[in-house]
């Protein structure tokens, strides 16, 4: 038996993360590589249609009043919001492993 599948959106600050990790790739490897890592992430938060309180809650959004969880795809995170009563899996932002923590907290 098939569980409910969520519709999976992404923010408008997830789509700006998208787009300048793509840029950057573009710059530092290639448009191959760009596009390789775009569709990767995009094909990553779309799988989050089955299951997605099935991911680890994301460290430090424990005081927050909603819980905020994340998958993984290379080294980037892609932080989400499960809204079940809509059914809807809310891409908030995706980061790169590398970055601060505090930087990733403040930009949720």
């Amino acid at each position: 038996m098939v569980g409910k599948l969520f519709r999976v959106i992404f923010s408008l600050k997830a789509r700006k993360r998208l787009r300048e990790i793509s840029d950057y790739q573009q710059k530092n490897a290639s448009p191959v590589v760009a596009k390789k890592i775009r569709r990767g992430l995009i094909s990553t938060a779309r799988k989050l249609e089955k299951l997605p309180d099935s991911k680890p809650p994301f460290l430090g959004t424990e005081d927050l009043d909603y819980t905020v969880r994340y998958t993984k795809k290379w080294d980037y995170k892609i932080i989400f919001r499960v809204l079940k009563m809509d059914g809807i899996v809310r891409i908030l932002t995706i980061r790169h492993d590398k970055e601060d923590p505090e930087d990733v907290l403040k930009d949720l």
